[in-house]
């Protein structure tokens, strides 16, 4: 419950909505008990999206609002779209001042690239469909869609499971591209 409540917070306190909607995010917090995460790894990887989200707030010069920041076990993803190549720098550099990041990947596409309810829609059906898919635990893997190109991280548990998730986003209409950072980590 202490968790839940310090994510929303950090939600409504740091005015992320236009990266992430409210009711995937408490979706992944109730389903934490089923991550392969230890309670500390995920207070951490909290901690670096909330901490990540408030220095880019406090940014002046990197305009972050269509950038979204994936974290799984201290490694980061960067999607979403910036106005300019400097900008999409800037977002990199404040985001990897944080020293408990393993790994930090900038896929954030330069330009005006779409719709927001288009690329929401699109979230919603790949969520659907990779919780509705045997043999897939999304509840270790995070995505964002900007423009209809999606971007994929976390956890696989093995080669198969990375093939099938991979292969349904690839399946579902209005993905025009996937890049997928999936790695495939055996469950402890």
């Amino acid at each position: 419950m202490r968790l839940l409540l310090r994510v929303l917070f950090s939600f409504l306190l740091l005015g992320n909505a236009s990266a992430q909607n409210p009711f995937s995010l408490l979706g992944r917090v109730v389903t934490t008990t089923m991550d392969m995460r230890s309670k500390a790894e995920v207070s951490t990887d909290t901690e670096i999206g909330a901490g990540a989200s408030k220095r880019l707030l406090d940014d002046k010069k990197s305009e972050w609002a269509g950038v979204t920041v994936m974290v799984f076990a201290q490694h980061v993803v960067l999607a979403g779209a910036v106005k300019t190549a400097a900008v999409k720098k800037r977002v990199e550099e404040v985001v990897r001042s944080d020293a408990r990041i393993k790994s930090l990947k900038n896929e954030l596409l330069v330009g005006d690239l779409g719709s927001l309810a288009r690329d929401t829609a699109l979230e919603a059906e790949i969520n659907a469909s990779l919780t509705a898919a045997k043999g897939i635990a999304s509840v270790n893997m995070r995505w964002c869609a900007t423009g209809g190109q999606v971007v994929l991280m976390g956890v696989a548990q093995s080669k198969p499971e990375a093939e099938l998730a991979v292969a349904k986003i690839r399946g579902i209409k209005g993905v025009k591209g996937l890049k997928s950072h999936l790695r495939v980590v055996a469950k402890k």
